[in-house]
């Protein structure tokens, strides 16, 4: 916000940086250095000998892990394996990697060696606000009235994640506390200060930037979809689909992005067949996206193209230095069926590496299985099958990105995405088959949406006498503001 006007508002912020992280960042496998200032991480190799997991009832024996959950057991989490202690008097990782000592003595008795609660640590982030990321300096002192950065928490089921067998009452929840802006602020001598007031007087000083609207749409109740786009840009950069939940849930991670989330076929014998934007007159891509094995086909065919449209809107198609943690795991899976028997696939892709995959079915379906988890407690034991991260996206760039470079919307009379899927979405209740060791459990479906991000291209302008034309080229309109 510049004084009582916000510059820059991006609605649902969490949702399109969770997916830009898995997209563009974090490999899976390890714990990379955005595990120490983001809080980001997959799984990692975990054979350590003291840790064993311990039996739950009805499991053959115990079992050493072999993956963890590197956000449980090295980041910000808690980890309480096991009903009683092992031999070594250790019972799980503990309170990851702070936190308050418990004096009561009435925390999780039967866990002598965790007398801590309330998981603590910093972290240091660079805010994906397009005024932070543009490549010019922000004049503040120039600037008349206060430049602010306004933050809304989300709330604890959007950002932390609890595992089904964790299940606990009351449900966690978080506090944020000392938080610090720590810019890099330059100062310039006199005659620098003279060329930018001759650049105010002249025409005003431009800080041009890129920035996100949202827009969201059912995505429940049909097999077809056609969401107008209510997007009237000078410049729209790129556009980003995503299929997810309307009502986010702790035991569930709410960063899944779907690919297919009919839950009702047999065998998984369903797919999205294609999709195609339509802007104005014009089709983006010319030709329908196919992820089906054919154009009446219920059998997805792995997504490349999706993920080659989404390679080119994030400029990163041919970047093979790149690892990130989005592969043929996460990309274009449809729901999967605990056990290879023929009923519903009833399990979303939404567990943040908290089951395994097993194999897959002729018609694509997967097969899955949760790690032995303890009756009574969260585990850092791993699977291999992270989270859902599937997008349906168009690149509208018209240059190398450096100037107001995207689509003109203005001109078109409409914006929208075709989506064919084949069979109904978001129907019955979800991940009725996913179970841990001792804990059934049965998430009912709580109905999808589509959550579309628009890139697009905003400018302010800096005159003189306090005057700031801010170039609002979201909505196509030009407003000038007098401080």
């Amino acid at each position: 916000m510049y004084g009582s006007t916000p510059i820059e508002d991006i609605p649902n912020y969490n949702c399109i940086v969770r997916a830009l992280t898995e997209w563009t960042s974090s490999d899976a496998v390890g714990a990379d250095q955005t595990s120490i200032t983001d809080g980001i991480g997959g799984v990692s190799p975990s054979v350590s000998g003291s840790m064993k997991l311990v039996a739950a009832a009805g499991d053959a024996a115990s079992v050493e892990p072999l993956l963890a959950n590197v956000r449980q057991k090295y980041i910000h989490g808690v980890d309480m394996r096991g009903v009683l202690e092992d031999a070594s008097g250790l019972s799980g990782f503990g309170v990851v990697p702070t936190g308050e000592f418990i004096t009561d003595g009435t925390f999780l008795a039967v866990h002598k060696s965790i007398n801590q609660k309330n998981p603590t640590r910093r972290y240091q982030i660079q805010l994906a606000l397009g005024m932070l990321s543009q490549e010019k300096l922000i004049p503040t002192k120039f600037m008349a009235s206060q430049l602010a950065i306004e933050l809304t928490l989300a709330n604890p089921a959007d950002c932390i994640y609890q595992s089904l067998a964790g299940s606990a009452s009351p449900a966690p929840t978080y506090t944020v506390k000392e938080v610090n802006l720590i810019p890099e602020i330059l100062e310039f001598d006199a005659s620098y200060d003279e060329s930018f007031l001759k650049g105010l007087q002249g025409g005003g000083v431009p800080i041009k930037f890129s920035t996100w609207n949202n827009y969201r749409f059912t995505g429940s109740g049909s097999s077809t979809f056609n969401l107008q786009i209510q997007e009237r840009s000078r410049s729209v950069k790129a556009i980003f689909a995503m299929l997810r939940r309307e009502q986010t849930l702790i035991n569930t991670d709410s960063g899944a992005t779907f690919f297919n989330t009919d839950i009702t076929t047999t065998n998984a014998a369903s797919t999205l067949q294609d999709y195609q934007f339509r802007i104005g007159g014009r089709y983006f891509p010319a030709a329908p996206v196919q992820n089906a094995l054919g154009t009446a086909f219920t059998t997805p065919n792995g997504g490349a193209e999706s993920y080659v449209e989404l390679a080119k809107a994030i400029n990163i198609l041919g970047n093979g230095q790149l690892s990130t943690s989005c592969n043929a795991s996460r990309w274009a899976l449809n729901p999967a069926r605990k056990g290879f028997d023929n009923g519903p696939h009833a399990i979303l892709q939404e567990f943040d590496y908290d089951s395994g995959l097993v194999g897959f079915k002729a018609s694509g379906g997967t097969v899955t299985f949760p790690p032995g988890i303890a009756a009574n407690g969260t585990s850092a034991a791993a699977g291999d099958l992270g989270s859902a991260c599937f997008a349906m996206a168009t690149d509208l760039e018209t240059s190398n990105g450096l100037e107001i470079s995207g689509l003109n919307a203005e001109e078109q009379s409409d914006i929208s995405l075709l989506i064919r899927y084949s069979a109904q979405q978001g129907v019955g209740a979800a991940n009725a088959g996913k179970t841990c060791a001792t804990s059934p459990a049965d998430i009912a479906a709580n109905g999808m949406i589509f959550d579309v991000f628009t890139y697009i291209d905003s400018m302010i302008v800096l005159r003189e006498n306090n005057v700031t034309i801010y170039l609002k080229l979201g909505i196509g309109t030009h407003t000038i503001i007098s401080i």
